[in-house]
């Protein structure tokens, strides 16, 4: 067995071991998958430095380059909400085929959590793509070319929903994910706090405490990004990567809330 193979299992088995004995806000017995990645990040408000992030599953997705998918749509959403773009509480009506009952009447928050394509396509040309690459650049979503432009990762309406030719590894996208909760995008208030109310999933009675979330799929990938928050100074994010052939939207959100040991809302 090679070193870099021993170490791969070691880490693994550490992991699992830190995050299963260690941290009082997962459900007690969880065995990870072969074919799935958790990244598992805590936090509270005073910390200083930058929190460790533990990883388990398969190792190896760390080594590759994922279209985000649907995860994008966080960072869509807050380009429209600092452009004044929208108003939180606008709702349209939205037909996407994978929402139940659609049509449906949708504000920002049930676009994001039914992870509406329609919803976004009918807003963002009051927004438009440069105002988008401002943002995604503000924040370190995406590289400047040389002349400090963004990247050429558009390709049509069609790949808006999934961030087009965006390729981003596993523990980008989570650290991204953990900078919205660390309030490490320099904002103003009112704005990072319609964006984090957007992302609302649920609360979680059996932890008191409110879960946040947005799902992804795209490209046999299947995501869910979530955080448990008790309070300010408990904050738990997760970003979970699922790459199993029979894998589902509804099977990852399943299981992060398995992972935290929080019923799951109605998806309906």
């Amino acid at each position: 067995m090679s070193r870099e193979k021993f170490s791969s299992i070691l880490s693994f088995l550490f992991g699992s071991v830190l995050v299963l004995n260690f941290n009082p806000l997962f459900a007690e017995t969880v065995s990870s998958h072969p074919n799935e990645l958790i990244l598992v990040t805590r936090f509270s408000k005073d910390l200083k430095k930058e929190p460790e992030t533990t990883s388990i599953g398969n190792l190896e997705f760390l080594k590759q380059k994922y279209s985000p998918a649907s995860t994008f749509k966080t960072y869509l959403t807050l380009s429209l909400l600092e452009n004044h773009t929208i108003s939180p509480d606008q709702k349209m009506e939205c037909g996407d085929k994978h929402i139940p009952n659609s049509p449906r009447s949708l504000d920002l928050r049930g676009a994001l959590f039914y992870s509406s394509n329609e919803y976004f396509e009918k807003v963002f040309p009051d927004l438009g793509r440069k105002k988008l690459d401002r943002t995604l650049l503000h924040i370190g979503y995406i590289p400047k070319t040389k002349k400090g432009e963004a990247i050429s990762w558009w390709t049509d309406m069609q790949g808006l929903k999934h961030g087009g030719k965006i390729r981003l590894g596993p523990d980008q996208i989570h650290s991204h994910w953990v900078r919205i909760f660390r309030d490490g995008y320099l904002y103003p208030k009112e704005i990072l706090s319609d964006w984090k109310k957007s992302l609302f999933w649920s609360e979680c009675k059996e932890r008191a405490a409110n879960v946040y979330g947005k799902t992804g799929s795209w490209e046999k990938s299947f995501w869910f990004q979530g955080a448990l928050v008790k309070d300010e100074n408990d904050f738990v994010i997760y970003t979970i990567l699922n790459r199993d052939p029979s894998g589902s939207r509804t099977g990852t959100i399943q299981r992060f809330y398995e992972l935290v040991g929080c019923t799951v809302p109605s998806l309906e």
